[in-house]
């Protein structure tokens, strides 16, 4: 950890609690402390990257890149192997299940894409949707911002919850937030302003990595989901219905093949 990074103490973002008197969570990685709550169970980093960190050395940028020059070296069948089958789901098989559930719970209107990075997802949205994005990395908000200006949209350079701030209430009819709510230190906070933000009846389509999983259990410190310190939440399917219903949500979608077992991603479609 470089010597200028700050850090901040967190309570479990689920329920409150002050766990620092818990034995740090086997998968911690030094200096980075998982914690397992010890009211509710739930799994979480407790001293994570403070937001201006996140936008200059913890920028998605950087750690993205220098995670899969990491999975490469330690795993090179694993990821060939996970290439492939990304690229014959995707190529063959037809299936991108982001825009699937955008097609389901969102005809058209305004799409508001949560840690929107250089504008991939904003980029392919049908012409039916106007995009818009929040983004904390200077450089990758900036690219985004650009893709999102000829079709009516915006995207703001700020931390998730500060970006809320914003919008005015009921200005958008939808929200993405894909690989994203895993690496808010603020999930409760976030989630209730966006739930401002948002007009009734609003979709939210959320995936995450899912703690639950049988792979994590068979891989353990190995799982794809642990990204130290990026990812500072880890879900599971009941945690993270829990955090959406205190929040003022309902649960509008996650059936057994949205939280699989033997997938290590989680899904669940929400509405305001």
């Amino acid at each position: 950890m470089p010597a200028a990074t700050e850090t901040a103490i967190r309570v479990c973002p689920l329920c409150g609690a002050d766990n620092r008197a818990q034995l740090i969570n086997p998968y911690s990685q030094a200096p980075w402390e998982i914690k397992t709550c010890a009211k509710c169970g739930f799994v979480y980093l407790e001293n994570p990257p403070n937001y201006a960190e996140l936008e200059e050395n913890f920028a998605w940028e950087k750690t993205s890149a220098a995670e899969e020059a990491r999975r490469n070296t330690a795993r090179p069948l694993a990821k060939r192997l996970s290439r492939a089958f990304r690229h014959f789901r995707q190529r063959v098989l037809k299936r991108d299940k982001l825009t699937y559930l955008l097609y389901r719970h969102l005809p058209k209107g305004k799409v508001l894409d949560i840690g929107c990075g250089g504008g991939s997802v904003l980029k392919d949205l049908p012409v039916r949707y106007e995009p818009h994005g929040i983004e904390i990395s200077k450089v990758l908000a900036a690219q985004a911002d650009a893709l999102a200006r000829p079709r009516g949209g915006h995207v703001v350079q700020a931390s998730a919850v500060a970006g809320l701030a914003q919008f005015p209430a009921d200005a958008m009819d939808g929200a993405l937030l894909s690989a994203f709510l895993e690496h808010e230190a603020q999930p409760a906070v976030l989630l209730k302003e966006l739930h401002r933000v948002l007009r009734p009846g609003a979709p939210v389509i959320i995936k995450v990595p899912n703690y639950a999983c049988i792979n994590r259990a068979v891989r353990g410190a190995k799982w794809c989901g642990f990204r130290h310190p990026d990812h500072v939440n880890y879900f599971t399917p009941p945690s993270l219905a829990r955090l959406a219903r205190d929040c003022g949500f309902r649960i509008a979608r996650c059936t057994l093949g949205d939280r699989w077992p033997l997938s290590d991603n989680l899904w669940m479609v929400l509405e305001k």
